[in-house]
């Protein structure tokens, strides 16, 4: 028997508040992996950034939208309630936080070790901060929610 759409929502609510850390996880994993290529710009160093610009960008539009692009109108408005709604914004919040104090931290690292990190590897460092803590907080406020 199909589950009816708020069924849905709420299996898919909980499965979402599951997968966030672990998809946290596997932005740490790519961020080790980016650091440990060294200098050089291989074939494979640029599918491996391509791969990571790939994943970022998919998910900051999953944080922003909520995500389930191929669900049921009916069901990402279920899963998008008020509640939900608040969570996202504070994790969006939590990780532009994060990102803006994490810039502020590798500015001041700048200043008194000069030449100690790429461009590339600062923006990185930026951008998987914000991502990584936004993450976290959606996946935890959201379970929290869940109960």
């Amino acid at each position: 028997m199909p589950l009816s759409n708020v069924e849905m929502a709420d299996r898919l609510n909980r499965r979402r508040a599951r997968m966030l850390p672990v998809l946290a996880v596997f932005v740490l994993i790519q961020q080790a992996a980016f650091f440990n290529s060294g200098d050089r710009l291989r074939t494979v160093d640029l599918v491996r950034n391509s791969g990571w610009i790939m994943l970022a960008t998919v998910i900051l539009a999953g944080l922003v939208t909520g995500g389930f692009w191929f669900r049921s109108r009916e069901v990402r408005e279920l899963m998008n309630d008020e509640v939900t709604l608040a969570n996202r914004a504070s994790a969006l919040t939590w990780g532009f936080t994060m990102a803006i104090a994490a810039a502020i931290a590798l500015f001041a690292l700048e200043s008194f070790a000069p030449g100690g990190a790429t461009t590339r590897e600062v923006i990185h460092i930026i951008a998987s901060a914000g991502l990584v803590t936004a993450l976290l907080r959606f996946g935890f406020v959201e379970r929290r929610a869940l109960g």
